[in-house]
């Protein structure tokens, strides 16, 4: 396995959900709305994205392979993600940029790579121009509404990420809820990755 961050010549090595998932990317409330998952879209939406910022996520993928992924997460302005505009704690802080999905395979899930991307992606954006960072997290227990709890069962979907995830990589609540905080990183100018970080990720991608 390697991480990949995904800029305008990568963009194909992607998970194959965060390729086709729309829930962050289009205005739920704009006419041109259809669908949450269009290919056509989110393909529009990440070469934009990626030459723009650079880099627009970064993945877990085989070595071997030069498209797919088992795992990806992807971020941006939080101005370019209007679908945020669903979750009970939005919107984001003006300004911040987001973490918006982490989409990983069942069999890879668990095992520390979606740390290791939360922590790669922080990074990557940090490089990007970010001074702040922002999640909308999601917790697996307590009732906390009909939507919002309808927004968890979709979690692997839409993409959240979990909220512990986001804490043991920095993270702290900025808008508190039952279900799906909104968390908050502020970030130096450039940020590297951590050296707990950084033996977590020459441990996992040794056993991969």
């Amino acid at each position: 396995m390697e991480l990949v961050p995904l800029g305008p010549d990568s963009l194909a090595r992607i998970h194959r959900f965060a390729a086709r998932s729309t829930f962050w990317e289009v205005d739920p409330l704009g006419e041109a709305y259809c669908s949450p998952t269009s290919e056509v879209d989110k393909a529009v939406w990440l070469a934009a994205r990626a030459e723009a910022q650079g880099t627009v996520g970064v993945s877990v993928a085989e070595r071997s392979t030069t498209t797919g992924a088992c795992a990806t997460i992807l971020f941006c302005p939080a101005s370019e993600a209007p679908g945020a505009v669903r979750m009970p704690t939005a919107l984001a802080t003006r300004g911040a940029w987001l973490l918006t999905s982490l989409h990983i395979d069942p069999p890879a899930r668990h095992q520390g790579w979606e740390l290791l991307l939360v922590e790669a992606a922080t990074a990557a954006a940090a490089c990007a121009g970010a001074e702040t960072l922002e999640a909308f997290g999601v917790r697996g227990e307590g009732s906390a509404g009909a939507s919002a709890d309808a927004l968890r069962r979709d979690a692997a979907r839409i993409g959240l990420i979990d909220a512990e995830t986001l804490a043991a990589a920095g993270f702290r609540v900025l808008r508190e809820h039952g279900a799906i905080p909104l968390m908050r990183l502020d970030l130096p100018p450039e940020r590297e990755l951590s050296s707990l970080a950084a033996a977590e990720a020459e441990g996992l991608l040794a056993r991969a």
